[in-house]
């Protein structure tokens, strides 16, 4: 079957070349009734425009990048939702570029995406970001970033530092003395943000900073996360409260405990961030700090969409607290949350 060309899909929509030019490639706003006679005339044919002539053209592709440091955390999985939701219904689609947080993987992809002139990088806040955008930008892409304001590039946070606040505020609240914070291998300004929020925490309640110890994964693996929590079970004086950078590693921290025989809360209260479906569903459901992922990347893939002209715009979400078993020990059995809890056994 010979395959349908813009000629055929112009003819049956009773158009001119230069209109379904001007359709495809968003050169000029096209009427919403012309809009909608090309529409049908392109599923009838079953017409498929080729990317690779209007790249060679100039133009840039119907692709969104999004760069995350850990392809396999659902934190930034349901980031992706909320930038794929927003990019099929502007006939986009979404690529995942995984660096694992290292500048050989970050170097491969800008350059893998300023050839493929993706329209627009949405990327996780990191030390090269900004520079890697930058690159991008000399092909027209428009860039994102997942983090504190940039001067360039419009973006896109929550509040890291009121979440390290919750989370500080709620472990002294109820009484736990020794507290450690369990971070993963890369830091970064979200990082920065929370561990800032700790220590305006601390000196509120007439505490020094200083008190708050420290041990980092060595990676992101799950071997790695295991490993760095029996670090801790193992340490002579154990923590009373575990913050943790996010929901994999609090996880892995409470599995670790419980193999061990550890009591949580009354042994070990644990602390996470983010608020993934799996903190809810936890033998012990885990206190988090609630971080609007799907949101956030709706709100990134709109601003990715915004014209080209378009100042730089910074959004900034508000966290959250969720209390749960992890801290505050199951509720009691007569609660609507324990009878939740039971029905789901």
């Amino acid at each position: 079957m010979v395959n349908a060309t813009i000629r055929d899909v112009a003819r049956l929509a009773g158009v001119s070349l230069g209109t379904i030019s001007n359709y495809l490639n968003e050169n000029k706003a096209v009427s919403t009734v012309t809009s909608q006679k090309i529409e049908a005339a392109i599923e009838k044919l079953d017409f498929v425009p080729n990317s690779a002539v209007r790249v060679l053209h100039g133009h840039l592709s119907h692709v969104i990048a999004f760069i995350v440091p850990d392809g396999g955390n659902p934190f930034f999985q349901e980031i992706a939702k909320g930038i794929e939701d927003v990019a099929i219904s502007e006939r986009h689609v979404v690529v995942a570029c995984n660096t694992e947080g290292t500048p050989e993987r970050e170097g491969h992809y800008a350059r893998a995406l300023g050839e493929m002139r993706v329209r627009a990088a949405i990327a996780v806040a990191s030390p090269t970001t900004h520079s890697m955008l930058v690159r991008l930008s000399r092909t027209g892409t428009r860039g994102v970033v997942l983090g504190p304001r940039d001067p360039k590039f419009s973006s896109v946070d929550v509040d890291d530092r009121t979440g390290g606040r919750l989370a500080m505020r709620h472990v002294i609240e109820r009484g736990y003395e020794r507290l450690l914070f369990f971070g993963g291998p890369a830091a970064g300004p979200a990082i920065e943000g929370r561990t800032a929020g700790y220590a305006d925490e601390l000196r509120a309640a007439g505490r020094d900073p200083g008190e708050l110890l420290r041990l980092d994964s060595a990676s992101g693996s799950p071997s790695a996360r295991s490993a760095a929590a029996r670090a801790i079970l193992d340490l002579p004086d154990l923590p009373d409260a575990v913050l943790c950078a996010n929901d994999l590693l609090a996880l892995a921290l409470e599995a670790e405990a419980i193999r061990a025989g550890i009591r949580i809360p009354e042994d070990l209260a644990i602390v996470g961030y983010d608020d993934i479906e799996s903190a809810r569903t936890a033998p012990i459901p885990l206190t988090t700090v609630h971080a609007p992922a799907y949101e956030i990347g709706c709100r990134a893939a709109q601003l990715a969409f915004a014209s080209s002209s378009a100042p730089a715009e910074h959004v900034s979400l508000e966290p959250s607290l969720l209390s749960r078993w992890s801290t505050d020990g199951a509720p009691e059995a007569g609660s609507a949350y324990n009878r939740r809890r039971l029905n789901r056994s």
